[in-house]
């Protein structure tokens, strides 16, 4: 991220970032800067009053373009982002086709016209970088650097994610809709990642202490145990205590992109890799508005993104909620029935619960004290008694079932209700929306950067509002 202070002169670092600002290499003096850059679709500049291109802060312009490019800027009053005639249009062209979009699918998707599509799209044309924005977003492009540099990943993602919208088999694929959603999930998943590295937050590679496991031999469901008590011991967790919350685990102590969306009734959740970024998209849709459920489907999806080798990912894997189920009978790949394996030891370890039969009067009397105590459907901990214990689990009818607890509800529950901004999309509440926060709070970015990243406009983002936000999200 820009040059070492022994290759920048004090002189040059004075110009580029302020006199003011202090500290000893370019991120530093970049992140105690006042100055700010403007971008367009093909230049950038020094901030003006005049100026309407992209506001950006130092550091972010550090970040994406580097020292020099930013000395460039204020010698020669621009420096040039684009060294390719065909860019951006060609990397927005093959983008919207790697997805299946047409010109008019991309314009409803990011609220412009086909005209505006049309223009991005036609080498040589100049487009306001406001428009070149929106179209980035829906086709998972880092909207900072199109054009400047290369986007790794983003359309193998939209490959994938054509191909599993039109299965060969011609059974039903994911709709429009999903492959929209998932599309701009996989934008959330590689934008925070970039603004954690940005910040320097602590935590950024905590998924990286689980090396990858190509293990998913005969037979998989101990594979899938052992990996739940392997992630256990990594993460310092008692191997038996019950998981206080699956999303704060996943989002704050493991730092992993965690999406909330819309898809079909039918979707769980998924597992995406974006460029070098994994995060996890779980639906708020369904079944998921079970807590219980909801739990089961994060422990899934990270156990997807914890232990499979990135070519078994293949960029993208979308479960559903019937494949889900402890001994499901729709999906007999082993990489799915590890995951679903180690989803109910990591959250409910058989030791424990084996224990908890041996000492209980009666079968459904255990399995009930299971989908309390670890946080489970009825249903799940029925199935995992019998895997466990080795005994045939027949539940009473008529028998009302636990609850989740309001606590647990509390700890694990979306933040959308009450976020402070009205009309932000679901996927870019919670935790996304406190990174943000936190980068601006840091000088990290503008804004008008914060703005565009949460869809709002810089006039809602005041200093109460900000405070609302990071108190949401909890520590970044």
């Amino acid at each position: 991220m820009g040059l070492a202070m022994s290759a920048a002169s004090k002189a040059d670092l004075d110009k580029v970032f302020g006199s003011e600002s202090s500290g000893g290499t370019p991120r530093e003096r970049a992140m105690s800067s006042k100055r700010e850059f403007v971008r367009g679709q093909t230049m950038l500049a020094e901030a003006s009053e005049q100026a309407t291109g992209h506001r950006l802060a130092a550091a972010d312009a550090l970040d994406s373009f580097g020292f020099q490019t930013l000395l460039t800027a204020v010698e020669e009053g621009q420096a040039p982002l684009v060294r390719d005639r065909d860019e951006p249009a060609q990397t927005l062209r093959k983008h919207r086709e790697a997805l299946g979009y047409t010109p008019r699918h991309l314009a409803r998707l990011a609220k412009a016209t086909v005209d505006d599509v049309i223009r991005a799209e036609t080498p040589g044309k100049v487009s306001s970088i406001r428009i070149l924005e929106r179209l980035a977003r829906p086709l998972a492009i880092d909207e900072r650097i199109l054009g400047f540099k290369s986007q790794t990943g983003a359309e193998e993602l939209g490959v994938r994610l054509r191909q599993l919208s039109a299965r060969a088999d011609g059974s039903a694929g994911l709709s429009p809709t999903d492959v929209a959603a998932l599309a701009e999930s996989a934008w959330v998943i590689a934008r925070q990642t970039s603004l954690l590295s940005l910040i320097g937050a602590p935590n950024a590679d905590g998924s990286k202490r689980f090396p990858p496991d190509d293990d998913y031999g005969y037979p998989t469901y101990e594979r899938g145990y052992r990996l739940a008590a392997a992630a256990r011991r990594i993460l310092g967790l008692d191997p038996e205590a019950p998981i206080g919350s699956m999303r704060s685990l996943i989002a704050d102590t493991l730092d992993i992109p965690l999406v909330q969306t819309s898809l079909g009734r039918g979707l769980a959740g998924a597992t995406i890799a974006s460029g070098d970024a994994r995060g996890i998209v779980v639906n708020i849709e369904g079944d998921n508005r079970s807590v219980w459920v909801r739990r089961m489907t994060l422990a899934h999806e990270l156990g997807h993104l914890l232990w499979d080798p990135a070519p078994r990912l293949d960029r993208l894997m979308v479960d559903r909620y019937r494949d889900l189920a402890v001994n499901s009978t729709y999906r007999r790949d082993p990489v799915e029935i590890r995951a679903n394996a180690f989803a109910i030891a990591f959250l409910a370890p058989p030791a424990a619960v084996d224990r908890m039969v041996d000492q209980s009067g009666d079968v459904p009397s255990a399995v009930f004290a299971v989908a309390r105590r670890f946080g489970i459907s009825v249903t799940a901990a029925a199935a995992h008694v019998g895997n466990v214990s080795r005994v045939r689990v027949v539940l009473p009818s008529g028998s009302r079932f636990p609850e989740p607890t309001d606590d647990m509800r509390a700890r694990e529950d979306f933040t959308i209700d009450f976020f402070p901004i009205r009309n932000v999309p679901p996927a870019l509440v919670g935790r996304f929306a406190g990174v943000v926060a936190r980068a601006l709070g840091q000088n990290a970015i503008s804004k008008d950067t914060a703005a565009t990243l949460l869809r709002t406009t810089t006039d809602m983002l005041d200093p109460e509002t900000i405070a609302s936000i990071l108190s949401l999200a909890g520590p970044v």
